[in-house]
């Protein structure tokens, strides 16, 4: 098994941007979540000015950095029913000044417990719109979510999935699911910690195999205990161990 991207998730505004371009080059393969909902990304507030900052920084590399929107709550349901938020719609559009592709590469709908069910024409025609960006959806053992991921798969889009069988409580499975299906990436998300990681990586391989599509997805646990503080030191052992775990696969 081959990581995509080792994803560090809720990252916020409270981080320096110089910080958080070292945090994304320590490997091509590191990922950046961060969380979009009105008000947080509007113009002109505090996320939206700090996000800002990084793709102008991000601009300035050879390729986009690995920046992922997490969409949540009234934008998610607006977004899943075929109205993309004008927020939202303009960061979409936007392209690395030098290379010309997608400055957001990855856009992960939060479906939550399975209350927002998207309508699937609708967002298959969003993603046949923007083919150069990545779709991810959460995956679990709730029916209705496994019924729109079966109608997607067979409207023939591409996209991928989240498989989080704590619906984003941050509690790690017992066991891990194989990949739900060969065609469409998949990560895996639930109570990963700097210290967890590797233990956790070595079940994920058994279940994903020599699939070179899978990446993880760590958030709740690195942040500052009882907090919800991003700790930049968990999350540098986070990336560094999971990338230990790697490099000994070869």
């Amino acid at each position: 098994m081959r990581l995509r991207y080792i994803t560090c998730s809720d990252i916020r505004e409270n981080i320096p941007v110089n910080k958080i371009i070292d945090l994304l080059r320590i490997l091509p393969k590191v990922e950046l979540g961060v969380q979009a909902h009105h008000p947080s990304m509007n113009s002109g507030m505090p996320r939206r000015i700090w996000l800002n900052e990084i793709l102008k920084m991000s601009d300035t590399f050879c390729k986009p950095l690995n920046v992922a929107l997490h969409v949540n709550y009234d934008w998610c349901s607006e977004f899943c029913s075929g109205n993309i938020p004008l927020e939202l719609k303009s960061l979409l559009d936007r392209r690395h000044k030098n290379k010309g592709e997608p400055i957001i590469k990855r856009w992960q709908l939060n479906l939550g417990d399975g209350t927002i069910i998207p309508d699937v024409r609708a967002i298959s025609e969003i993603i046949k719109s923007y083919p150069y960006q990545e779709f991810i959806f959460p995956y679990n053992d709730n029916p209705k979510l496994q019924s729109f991921v079966q109608e997607l798969n067979d409207t023939g889009v591409k996209f991928s999935l989240l498989f989080d069988a704590s619906y984003g409580a941050g509690i790690s499975p017992s066991s891990w699911n194989a990949p739900v299906y060969q065609q469409h990436p998949q990560g895996y998300a639930g109570g990963l910690s700097p210290d967890n990681v590797i233990e956790n990586l070595d079940k994920i391989s058994k279940v994903a195999g020599n699939r070179t599509d899978i990446w993880i997805d760590a958030e709740g646990k690195l942040m500052k205990p009882g907090t919800r503080i991003f700790d930049l030191e968990r999350a540098g052992n986070y990336i560094r161990n999971a990338l230990s775990w790697e490099q000994k696969q070869r």
